[in-house]
């Protein structure tokens, strides 16, 4: 297997983090800090009341500081379950979509070209499981397992890393917005059960927004997803068998 040698592992990790994981995080406090200005000035303009507009303002703000500690340590997890397992499942997972014969990225014979270099470097079957299909569990749980392989023996490419980041910055996006519109929505149910906020009237139909942007980024994500996963199965199979340090 390509060895990567320790500095620049780090130097991806530490670039990941930031373009993978704080980014989203950043821009989805957007949201709660524009929310909680506009709460703020429409209390001002509304009844003129400072310290109520200022309670509002310092309130968000400490939503916002506990949303970002938040996203920054959950994003992936939250990720990791929406949208990757809910909206991609096993029949969109980009990853593993490939290898399934009712995709069209590769044809039938580059696919069967594919399996067949993993069962020889890994010694995982998949061509003699029917239909390749997600209908199929025991093709699918075989498909992550060799994808968990492919991932790391193709870490060392430059341009993998550089879609990987992007389809992660994609993905942690729409979870963060997802966690956004929560929010809004629990503040939609406090103004009408139990207080009332300014632009409180608002609150679901924002929430309801939020939620709807999710479904592009969403689509954003799993098209960033599939270029990193032919990325992927193209340098696997350029890799030189002769070669065994490869593997």
């Amino acid at each position: 297997m390509i060895q990567i040698d320790r500095e620049t592992k780090e130097k991806r990790n530490k670039e990941y983090n930031m373009k993978a994981r704080k980014y989203p995080a950043y821009l989805s406090l957007a949201v709660p800090i524009i929310l909680g200005v506009a709460m703020g000035v429409n209390d001002m303009m509304g009844v003129n009341v400072w310290l109520k507009a200022l309670t509002y303002l310092l309130s968000i703000s400490a939503i916002s500081a506990a949303l970002l500690f938040l996203l920054k340590f959950m994003l992936q997890s939250i990720a990791k379950f929406y949208p990757e397992r809910i909206l991609f499942c096993d029949r969109l997972k980009p990853t593993t979509r490939i290898l399934y014969s009712n995709d069209n990225t590769y044809t039938e014979e580059q696919r069967t070209e594919i399996r067949g270099k993993i069962m020889i470097h890994k010694k995982i079957d998949l061509q003699k499981y029917k239909p390749k299909t997600y209908k199929n569990k025991k093709y699918v749980k075989r498909i992550d397992e060799a994808v968990m392989w492919l991932l790391d023996v193709t870490r060392f490419d430059d341009i993998r890393f550089e879609q990987n980041y992007l389809y992660g910055f994609w993905r942690n996006l729409t979870a963060a917005l997802l966690v956004d519109a929560i929010l809004v929505f629990v503040m939609a149910a406090i103004n009408k059960w139990y207080y009332e906020l300014p632009l409180g009237e608002h609150l679901a139909g924002i929430g309801l927004l939020i939620l709807i942007l999710t479904i592009p980024v969403a689509w954003v994500a799993y098209c960033n997803g599939r270029t990193f996963a032919k990325r992927m199965y193209d340098v696997f199979m350029n890799l030189d068998d002769n070669e065994n340090n490869y593997f």
